[in-house]
């Protein structure tokens, strides 16, 4: 390193280093190694640790679901907060160049009054993003690096404009965890949990940063539900599809635009408004296997998060009305109106087998993590629109994503 870290940092960068190789190595086929077998060497560099002023709170933002629920609750609750969106072209994908993009920027800052910032990068053009899937990886390159570099970006801005209250969203279904060969493996997204998270908040501490997510204790689908529920006036601003073409929207054909979709439909909204093409998502409704063949033969954590996630699919699928969907689908005509209906009619009968899931609440104990200033206001949002969640139900991952946070932070307090 060119920097001067001294030893406790040396040791939480190497302890957060293994806490992401126990849970990618678990993730890969064959495994490649046993040890992590990395050195830090510190440089001659010593940069000297300068407070950040001011007291403002801001969130990394792309215009998918989580920083747009974010970004709505920070409106709701303190004034002018600052959204830092990071534009890193990543060919072949255009999600970082549509047009949708450019509007969605527009858009936010005309219809909340933000301090709206864009930084731009060429970090994600600069590998071959198939790098590691072709090592047996079930991981692409991007997947480890664009929560840092957005969370840098986000810092960076934060540190120089006054903003010292940061958010990266992060769901509850991110923080599954298990236990597997003594090892604590962690949702392959392990970038961005709250171990991750709440371990990065530490080392920012010393600068008078506060570092962390408003939507721990949410699911997936719950932070769908929110955002169209309680706050329609942003809501058709969602931008989630990385699979989206240049002069698109959204893909309207990948289980991501699905799950978008009939969760409006589900609550009685209409998913068009936010660049969904019905008629295409049902047609590829009707052949989604929502179940997929596992390579490995232990439960992982990220296969169990996304088969509870596929059932949560097929549960809103049976409970959207199929009048909603045809008053939906309204302008299109009468023979393609009731082709669309029975299409959508038969791709859920066809997935009907899965049993339907459990209850969701919220997992209130990971509002104890929560930025204090917020916590109480957040509850109330939370508590309102969703049950709480028997703790008995998760609290082997949040003590085991405690346990990640204090072997890395550990160091920082010798």
């Amino acid at each position: 390193m060119p920097l001067r870290l001294g030893e406790p940092l040396r040791q939480f960068w190497l302890q957060l280093l293994q806490n992401g190789f126990d849970t990618l190595e678990a993730y890969s086929s064959p495994k490649k190694k046993q040890n992590l077998d990395i050195k830090i060497t510190d440089g001659d560099l010593v940069v000297p640790y300068e407070r950040a002023s001011g007291q403002g709170y801001g969130t990394a933002f792309s215009g998918g679901k989580d920083s747009l629920l974010q970004s709505a609750l920070l409106f709701e609750i303190i004034n002018r907060p600052l959204l830092v969106a990071t534009s890193s072209p990543m060919p072949p994908l255009a999600d970082h160049v549509t047009m949708r993009r450019r509007q969605i920027f527009k858009q936010i800052q005309v219809r909340a009054n933000p301090v709206f910032v864009e930084t731009s990068s060429d970090l994600r053009s600069i590998w071959d993003n198939s790098f590691a899937s072709q090592l047996g990886y079930r991981i692409a390159v991007n997947e480890l690096t664009d929560t840092f570099l957005y969370t840098a970006s986000l810092v960076a801005t934060g540190a120089a404009l006054g903003f010292t209250h940061l958010f990266v969203a992060s769901e509850a279904e991110l923080q599954e965890s298990a236990v597997l060969d003594g090892k604590i493996v962690q949702h392959s997204h392990f970038m961005y949990t709250a171990a991750t998270q709440r371990a990065i908040a530490r080392i920012l501490t010393p600068y008078g940063i506060q570092f962390g997510s408003l939507t721990w204790p949410l699911h997936t689908m719950q932070v769908q539900q929110l955002l169209w529920s309680r706050y329609p006036g942003l809501s058709d601003l969602q931008y989630s599809c990385w699979r989206v073409g240049a002069n698109e929207s959204t893909c309207s054909e990948c289980e991501q635009c699905l799950r978008i979709a009939v969760t409006a439909l589900e609550g009685g909204y209409d998913p068009q408004r936010m660049g969904i093409d019905l008629r295409k998502i049902i047609n590829f409704a009707s052949s989604w296997v929502p179940i997929a063949e596992r390579p490995s033969a232990k439960p992982l954590p990220q296969d169990d998060a996304a088969d509870e996630l596929a059932a949560r699919v097929v549960d809103a699928m049976r409970s959207t009305s199929l009048i909603h969907l045809g008053v939906t689908l309204a302008r299109v005509s009468i023979s393609d109106l009731l082709h669309s209906v029975r299409k959508f009619k038969y791709a859920r009968e066809r997935v009907g087998y899965l049993p339907k899931p459990p209850q969701m609440g919220i997992r209130n104990g990971f509002l104890d993590w929560i930025d204090a200033d917020l916590r109480e206001p957040l509850t109330a949002i939370y508590t309102k629109h969703f049950p709480i969640e028997q703790r008995h139900t998760y609290v082997d991952h949040l003590e085991r994503s405690d346990t990640l946070t204090r072997r890395a932070t550990v160091w920082l307090d010798r």
